[in-house]
Order: C-alpha cells, then structure tokens, then sequence
C-alpha cells in the first residue's frame, strides 16, 4: 500500500497525465520556473516536507522557495505568500493554517496568474489548483478501529483534539468517532477536549481529565503536540504511582522523537503516521504540470498514511515514511 518516492511518482505521474489528453501535447513556456512553498511552522514534522521540496527541486529545471512562519500564523503565510509572488513565483504550494482567512488573500494570488495548490490542509476557496495530503476522516476511522481493538468490553475513551475550530481536527474527530457508530455498547467516549496544540497544555488537561475519571484506559489524540502531551501524562501519572502500568494506552497522529520508546513500553498503543514527505513532493511535482500547461486533477490526491505498532515499526516501508530523509 505503501510505496517509495519514485513508484509513489509513477502513480501520480499517471493520474496527472490522464487527467486531460490535450494537456500532454503541450510543452513548457519557460525553462526555468519558480514554485514557492509556504508551510505552517518550523515545527519538525515539516522537515520531511522541506527534504521533499529539496528533492523535487534538483529533479526539475525549476527554482524551489520554501518557507514557513516560526509558528502557526495565516497572516504571516500570507505575507510569505505576497513576498514570494513579489520574488517572481509563479505558482504557490501551501500547506494552510485555516481554511476561510485566507481565502482572499488566495484569490487575489490566483488572480494575478498564480495557481495555488494546497498540502496537507485545505482551503475553502474552489479557485484553489488542487489539494494534496491525508484523508483524514478515513485515517482517524483507522485509529479508531485500532482504539476499538484494545478497549475491550468496557472501556471510557479520551478524545482530545489540537484546535475544536480546525477542519482537521473536525474531520479527525469525526472519523474516530464513526469507528464506534455501530459498537457503542460498553464503551463511552468522552466529549473532545480542545488542547489548543500544545504539548503542554494537553498534558495538564489529560492528567486531570485521568484524575477525575479513574476509568478512563484510552486516550485517542488528534496531531503530534496532542499525542505528545498524552504520553506524557500517562507517563507521569505512572511515574508518581497514581496509574499502573498498561493501564492507560494513548492513540494518536504523527510519528516524533521518542515515539518508538513510548511504543515499547505500551503507553503509546498505536500512531497514524502521515506522509509529509510525498505531500511536499507531489505538491512542487503538480506545480510544476501546471506551470508546464498540463492540468491536474482538482479532486483530492491522498497521500496514505499507516498504523505504526510495536510490531511493525521496524517494516521497510514504515521506516521509509518515518524516516524519509534516512
């Protein structure tokens, strides 16, 4: 299911080339074109993105920006947006903060001749090139079965979410939710906890939430900073002897440093990793057909993702999108 950059390529090679027969005749305008590409922060799950960015840039006779504001901001990507179109791109790749405020920015972009094609996130904006990146409603439906496997008859379920205003967030919600439509008998989840993205905060917000209601064994954690904090309050409540061990699992979104720890002392059940990697690399890869004359599809292009466990984390494929830098 899982493929490496260059079969990954051939896949999308194929669906972008089928997409308009006429488009395949045509031959690029200029030799050498500038993409840009705006991610959300320098937080390092965008790394892989950056490594991306670099790959398909000496791949193409084409000039790669990539920037990205020191922590979520759309004011400050628009202004990075506007910056780079000043520079001379000619076509943006954005990986969104919001999916509305930016909207007229974006359109102003677009307007001037510049396709926008957003990464990871969406926008809300129909005159948006294409989207790229995870379906997230059928990857948290896959965390949830995971959470249904270990709950056992009787469990109560933590959900706690990284923005309750984000459409990500909504959609990851949502899809876990929707795992447990039809088997909600003896399992009660709890309603979602918004932990603002932060590490800490989710911290303190799942050690009380533990504290108040002793029954809860699962906490399910929509993006990497959530799943983070969560581990480490499981941990720490089994540091001070108020849990015991296994009692408490976490599930969560997003692979980090010290993930594989967590993994092999079972706080951490499972992780739905993304794929950053080919979200950055097909984004610059679809600018640059677009730039060439070529249409793409507008319909979303999913990236995939995988169940990381303990009992696969050591899989070929699985350290490939962990690790897709080496």
């Amino acid at each position: 299911m899982f493929y490496q950059k260059k079969k990954m390529f051939a896949v999308l090679s194929a669906a972008l080339l089928t997409a308009s027969c006429t488009a395949c005749a045509k031959k690029p305008q200029e030799d050498n074109f500038k993409i840009a590409v705006v991610c959300k922060s320098t937080d390092p799950y965008w790394d892989a993105v950056k490594k991306a960015v670099q790959d398909a840039e000496s791949e193409l006779d084409m000039t790669v920006s990539y920037t990205a504001p020191e922590k979520e901001d759309y004011e400050k990507q628009i202004e990075l947006i506007n910056q780079a179109v000043s520079d001379g791109a000619q076509a943006v790749v954005l990986a969104p903060v919001v999916m509305d405020e930016m909207n007229d920015a974006l359109s102003a972009v677009i307007q001037k001749g510049v396709p926008v094609i957003t990464i990871d996130s969406d926008v809300s904006l129909p005159e948006r090139a294409a989207f790229i990146g995870t379906q997230n409603e059928s990857a948290a439906a896959v965390a949830g079965r995971h959470a249904q496997e270990i709950a056992g008859d009787s469990s109560v379920i933590a959900v706690l979410t990284h923005d309750s205003a984000s459409q990500t967030a909504q959609q990851r919600t949502i899809g876990f939710q929707s795992a447990f439509e039809t088997t909600t008998e003896g399992i009660q989840l709890l309603q979602p906890a918004d932990c603002g993205g932060d590490i800490s905060k989710t911290k303190d917000t799942a050690i009380q939430m533990i504290t108040e209601n002793p029954d809860i064994n699962i906490i399910y954690a929509t993006n990497q900073p959530t799943t983070v904090g969560a581990c480490q309050a499981v941990e720490s409540l089994i540091s001070d002897g108020k849990i015991s061990d296994g009692q408490v699992q976490v599930v969560g979104f997003d692979y980090f440093d010290g993930a594989d720890a967590y993994l092999d002392n079972g706080i951490l059940s499972g992780v739905i990793v993304q794929n950053p990697y080919n979200m950055g690399y097909f984004g610059v890869m679809a600018a640059s057909y677009l730039l060439k004359g070529e249409d793409i599809p507008t319909s979303m292009m999913d990236t995939g993702i995988a169940l990381v466990t303990k009992d696969n984390i050591n899989n070929d494929d699985i350290q490939f999108m962990i690790h897709p830098a080496g």
